[in-house]
């Protein structure tokens, strides 16, 4: 997959925006809220997301997938080489992202965003 292939998956969510953080990360957003990360200066490219609590270690254990650096607290993992990774396996894991994040949205921002639909 590429990083092109990429945004137009994380692009296509409803209300989800992207920037530039940390000088080299491009983030993915729903709100204020990181929904994807991708390292731009890592080869192979690598890619973080948040995954449902019950399903962390099982996922994160698969081969090409580890807990990612910093957010493994927050049930977040990173797929070390995304080339390796179908598009269709890459939208399945981040539209749960975007759903978890958006899920824990305040009630007034979930809102804000149906009304502007």
């Amino acid at each position: 997959m590429t990083l092109e292939t990429l945004e137009t998956i994380c692009s296509a969510m409803p209300h989800a925006h992207e920037e530039i953080k940390w000088k080299s990360d491009l983030v993915f957003m729903v709100a204020s809220k990181m929904f994807c990360l991708v390292d731009l200066e890592s080869v192979p490219m690598s890619v973080a997301f948040k995954v449902p609590d019950d399903r962390f270690d099982e996922i994160s254990t698969q081969p090409n997938f580890k807990p990612a650096p910093y957010f493994a607290q927050h049930k977040w993992v990173t797929i070390i080489d995304i080339g390796k990774v179908s598009s269709e396996e890459f939208e399945r894991h981040v539209k749960t992202s975007y759903e978890l994040v958006k899920s824990k949205l305040t009630k007034k921002i979930r809102e804000g965003l149906t009304q502007n639909l």
